[in-house]
């Protein structure tokens, strides 16, 4: 009897393991024919209500960890009371929520080193499968601009294998006796980036390598932590420096960007405008490019009037258009708070984990500048990343709080 519940308790890991690596891979925006992302997208919602019931008894605490994150997700209910378009906010919200319920079940039933392990072998398929269909099905899984694999735009192909790329090699610095996987894992990502000729993943790319070596800093000495910090401070401070002057070579003569960034600075400009019409609320969630403000941008732009499918490509000005400057304030209070706790951790932990959370929230904040499938997408696996990122990050730091207060009632006492 004891040895059939080990089978089954064995089987439903390993199912719930292969069914979330299946839909973090899904929701990364992976290229399929239309009726299979309609069936998968079906499904989504009541296999992952399976697992959210499989985990209901820790997951309600879990979910309600980081409470600017709760109120934000309140803020999105809400503003189907001021919605112009309130079935598009209600078929966002049922998104979100799902999104919410995926990423507080991965930060319930998987421990950061093993979000690890399921993002690695997420972001190793899609690299496999994006080289195979490449090279198997050119006229699918390369473009004129460059290579997309299995995803639609070179772009996506891009921001997956920049993560890739540094998942992997963290593992490489970590898992040294087996690291020769993690080094062809990373090599593969960035022979993909390279393929793809997304310029914005090779700055990305370059940027988050750069910050592997506070890994290094936290275990020195106090002078040295000092003496190393300070020629990190001048070396990032001369970057910006040599950027901000150099601005329009970089953009244009070696990332091969326009000024007005492909077009996107008119739209911005008047996006601003008419979310200044509704600064505190904006048009409620998933609504504003229905609204006439949003028809006005299209006619007036070159995008077009389009039906479906148009954003700013600006996670930040999508946000605030939805949910107006309280959204975007809640999003970024608790982005503020998650990246304050992940370098506490790294600093009182040393451990090479906390890196990997530093380094994501930092992908997610430069990368939501160019594209929406980043803040609080109601499908995409970078939404559920955040989120999982988010609670873990919290209830590690209450557990080292808790640790450490134990510690000096301990020695108060004696």
């Amino acid at each position: 009897m004891q040895m059939n519940n080990q089978l089954m308790n064995r089987w439903v890991r390993n199912l719930e393991f292969g069914v979330s690596v299946i839909w973090l891979l899904y929701f990364m925006g992976v290229k399929l024919p239309s009726p299979f992302t309609t069936l998968l997208n079906a499904l989504s919602y009541p296999i992952i209500a399976i697992l959210v019931i499989l985990r209901w008894k820790r997951l309600p605490y879990v979910a309600t960890r980081d409470i600017p994150l709760l109120l934000f997700i309140g803020t999105t209910l809400a503003s189907v009371l001021w919605s112009g378009n309130q079935n598009m906010t209600l078929k966002g919200i049922g998104g979100l929520l799902r999104m919410l319920m995926f990423g507080a079940y991965f930060a319930t039933r998987y421990s950061i080193k093993e979000q690890m392990k399921i993002l690695s072998w997420v972001f190793g398929i899609a690299a496999i499968l994006s080289l195979a269909l490449a090279l198997v099905i050119p006229s699918y899984g390369i473009d004129k601009e460059g290579w997309t694999g299995i995803f639609p735009y070179k772009n996506f192909l891009g921001y997956t294998m920049s993560l890739a790329a540094i998942l992997f090699l963290l593992t490489a610095f970590k898992e040294r006796s087996q690291n020769w996987f993690a080094w062809i894992g990373f090599g593969l990502a960035v022979s993909l980036i390279m393929l793809a000729h997304s310029s914005g993943s090779l700055v990305n790319i370059l940027l988050l390598v750069s910050l592997i070596p506070l890994y290094q800093l936290v275990k020195q000495h106090y002078k040295l932590r000092v003496i190393f910090l300070g020629i990190v401070c001048v070396l990032v401070g001369g970057t910006a420096l040599f950027i901000l002057g150099n601005l329009e070579t970089i953009l244009v003569d070696i990332l091969g960007k326009s000024l007005e960034l492909n077009g996107r600075t008119p739209i911005w400009t008047l996006a601003i405008e008419k979310g200044m019409e509704k600064l505190w609320l904006g048009y409620g969630y998933n609504a504003f490019w229905s609204s006439d403000a949003g028809i006005y941008i299209m006619i007036n732009t070159w995008s077009g009037l389009r039906e479906t499918g148009f954003n700013s490509h600006n996670s930040y000005l999508e946000l605030f258009l939805n949910l107006g400057f309280i959204g975007l304030f809640l999003y970024a209070i608790s982005l503020v708070i998650v990246f304050i706790k992940a370098v506490i951790l790294l600093r009182s932990t040393q451990q090479i984990e906390f890196i990997w959370h530093i380094q994501l929230l930092i992908f997610l904040s430069v990368a939501s500048m160019a594209d929406t499938n980043f803040i609080m997408s109601a499908a995409s696996s970078y939404c559920c990343i955040y989120i999982s990122t988010s609670l873990s990050t919290a209830i590690e730091f209450e557990r080292i709080r808790r640790k450490s207060n134990l510690k000096k009632l301990y020695a108060h006492s004696g």
